[in-house]
């Protein structure tokens, strides 16, 4: 029994270290011994931009009058908008600029935003599909950066980089700061071999022969990528094409959005298990096991390694490793502490946000499992 409950100590370790530390490594490698220089130049082509919004009155304004300033060709460029049944006026103000070439689609239900951009997809005419949040501010060259990509027939999908502003408020926006510099920089290796597997949401853009719609029970911004790289096509980052995000500032709200987006990121990978054959698609494959579906479930593995830790408490060595565990999570709590509070400890943001996403992870994985399915969305950066 002993050497079950090592085993499983020893596994659930080396699973947690492959995800965030070996698999960052080997990218890395790859990204220095076979990189993609992607030929870019000026092009300007149709483009679509597309945005879903629901209830969205306190941004859509802003974001409407950022799109129009744009630089690019306004004979190049349409733009959707539309309202996810919404409840509030944003409808409102998005047919005040009808006359300045906003296409807008009022839906009545709240179906979410997957569903939104597939009719917006549908609608539109453009060679280049640029999906956009309404609550994301674009510089005014961010078309410019992002298209000049699509110059190189292999790209399929370029995400822009988004940047979070205003990450000193409490603990939960430096934690998500902290956290998505460590992302971004695993994004980066991904996309020097052309197989970036998850854009940003706030702005991406997509070859209008590599869209494919997608259910609505399905996160976009994870699957699309996924399914340009399995047609064979490349999906970078493009660096330059900045979009600014604030950060979310509540617990709750960080909590809801990290489950939220497991539970639609394992719905959309069960919907297209092909995605992890190893045969049809090796690399793929293990980027997708290893980036995104073992990171999720590292809540669980911490979880099977501390009761394995319990059972094998009879040697000192895991006396003093649950010791670890214990002040671990008391540091957690202090940080959700303090974070109530309004009190800023730095030392305590890795603990604390650690434990907040693999428990919202946690969550997801089970709601997963009992068959939910989040569908309709509500922004909380505002």
């Amino acid at each position: 029994m002993i050497t079950f409950f090592l085993i499983i100590y020893l596994l659930t370790i080396f699973l947690c270290i492959s995800s965030y530390i070996f698999y960052p490594m080997i990218i890395w490698v790859l990204g220095k011994m076979l990189p993609i220089k992607v030929k870019k130049r000026d092009i300007y082509p149709d483009i679509s931009i597309i945005m879903s919004a629901y209830n969205e009155e306190k941004n859509i304004e802003k974001k409407i009058k950022n799109t129009l300033a744009l630089e690019y060709p306004k004979d190049k460029i349409e733009i959707l908008v539309g309202s996810d049944g919404s409840t509030d006026e944003t409808a409102g103000i998005v047919k005040k600029y009808a006359d300045q070439g906003i296409q807008f689609v009022d839906f009545k239900i709240n179906r979410g935003k997957t569903a939104v951009q597939n009719d917006l997809a549908d609608k539109s005419h453009g060679e280049v599909l640029i999906f956009t949040d309404a609550a994301s501010f674009l510089p005014p060259d961010a078309m410019e950066k992002i298209v000049k990509n699509f110059a190189d027939d292999r790209v399929g999908c370029v995400s822009g980089r988004m940047r979070f502003v205003n990450t000193d408020a409490n603990l939960t926006t430096q934690s998500q700061g902290l956290y998505w510099r460590y992302e971004i920089a695993i994004r980066e290796m991904e996309s020097r071999i052309g197989s970036l597997i998850g854009v940003d949401g706030p702005l991406y853009a997509v070859r209008r022969d590599c869209y494919v719609p997608l259910g609505h029970h399905v996160i976009s911004d994870l699957m699309t990528p996924l399914i340009v790289l399995e047609r064979g096509k490349k999906v970078i980052l493009e660096s330059e094409a900045l979009v600014d995000e604030d950060p979310t500032t509540r617990t709750e709200h960080e909590f809801s959005t990290r489950r939220r987006i497991v539970l639609r990121g394992l719905g959309g990978i069960s919907t297209y298990m092909v995605l992890l054959n190893p045969i049809k698609h090796p690399g793929l494959s293990l980027q997708i096991f290893f980036h995104k579906v073992l990171r999720w479930f590292v809540g669980t593995l911490v979880i099977l390694n501390g009761l394995a830790c319990l059972a094998l408490t009879g040697h000192w060595f895991f006396k003093f490793y649950l010791t670890i565990y214990i002040l671990f999570f008391v540091a957690a709590a202090l940080g959700w502490i303090t974070e109530r509070l309004g009190i800023k400890v730095r030392a305590l943001t890795v603990p604390y946000y650690f434990s907040l996403v693999n428990f919202a992870a946690t969550m997801g994985i089970l709601d997963f499992f009992r068959k939910k399915q989040a569908i309709s969305w509500k922004p909380v950066r505002h």
